[in-house]
């Protein structure tokens, strides 16, 4: 369990990057490392960008190269940094985490920068520009297939000019491209009857929070604390402390039929985490989502074999309303 004293924790979610604009210019990170300028990924490894599902073009940034700089005149010096497209990158991915990722047809989507013939994409940083990334065109999002897992990688080949490659992050990232299902949004997130843990009285429920449901395929979204934790976890009391269960959060899987129904919960932390702590739904539960307010209507367990023994292992029990307050 992890508790908050007198603060809340808010750290960034690997997912949460989501259709970032063009436009946004993030702060430098660092104004030191020792006097140099140095080049990073953000974010690096794996990402996602999550579309709308509308036939009007669109457009977003995959990732971003950072430049941390030391100085102003470091800030108005010129660095150009090159990208290499490289669909290795997406097969090692595949082999690592038994996935089926595929390479973006370029008849859904193309970036800006093009790539030229061997694939590489060249970045020139300006006087003043701190992070610059290649953008996703998609030109109608309803053309994608869901059942289809799109991505696109890049590797960093060369720095030149101002600055050196940072050595305490990695030179490659994966970027998932798919488009935002139906359930995709801003919840507020109440409950109906009070949270109960069995093992724990003075854990108790925090309500209201938010939770950002993140597309995580065509029936299903990840549920992300943005306000309290900033991760795919649920806050709740620890007497008066503001807390949380450790490797314990929720995947939404929607029937297929586009009913609304949910049909099961998964953990993103492990199915089942070392810990064991896994969403169960309880079927006295609504258990769906409402097409005319876009509410969610949800009762669920979370089970812990490994503290609660005995079957069916219901250590707490959640009965919400989430309540649709608008689009991520």
């Amino acid at each position: 369990m992890r508790t908050i004293h007198n603060k809340i924790k808010l750290a960034a979610g690997v997912l949460a990057v989501a259709a970032l604009m063009v436009s946004c210019l993030p702060k430098t990170q660092t104004m030191g490392d020792a006097g140099q300028t140095l080049i990073k990924l953000y974010p690096e490894g794996f990402t996602l960008v999550a579309l709308d599902a509308v036939a009007t073009p669109q457009q977003a940034v995959l990732f971003e190269v950072r430049r941390d700089v030391h100085s102003e005149a470091a800030l108005n010096s010129a660095t150009t940094v090159v990208l290499k497209y490289d669909e290795s990158i997406i097969d090692a991915y595949n082999e690592e985490n038994e996935t089926e990722f595929i390479p973006l047809p370029t008849s859904l989507g193309t970036t800006e920068p093009a790539p030229s013939a061997d694939g590489t994409i060249t970045l020139v940083f300006g006087n003043g520009e701190f992070a610059k990334g290649p953008i996703i065109k998609i030109p109608d999002a309803t053309q994608f297939d869901f059942a289809q897992p799109y991505a696109l990688a890049y590797k960093i080949v060369s720095v030149s000019g101002t600055g050196k490659l940072s050595e305490a992050v990695g030179t490659e990232v994966m970027v998932q491209v798919l488009v935002k299902n139906k359930y995709d949004g801003v919840y507020q997130v109440t409950e109906v009857t009070p949270m109960l843990d069995v093992v724990n009285a003075s854990l108790t429920g925090y309500y209201p929070f938010t939770y950002k449901l993140e597309t995580s395929g065509a029936h299903s979204c990840l549920c992300f604390d943005s306000e309290i934790w900033g991760d795919y976890m649920h806050p709740i009391m620890s007497g008066t402390n503001i807390s949380g269960y450790d490797s314990f959060g929720i995947e939404v899987f929607f029937d297929p039929s586009g009913d609304g129904t949910i049909i099961d919960l998964k953990n993103p932390w492990g199915n089942p985490p070392a810990n064991t702590r896994m969403p169960v739904l309880d079927p006295s539960g609504v258990n769906k989502w409402d097409p005319a307010t876009h509410n969610i209507q949800i009762k669920y367990w979370m089970i812990q074999p490994s503290v609660v023994t005995t079957p069916p292992h219901i250590r707490t029990y959640f009965d919400e309303l989430w309540i649709y307050k608008g689009p991520r």
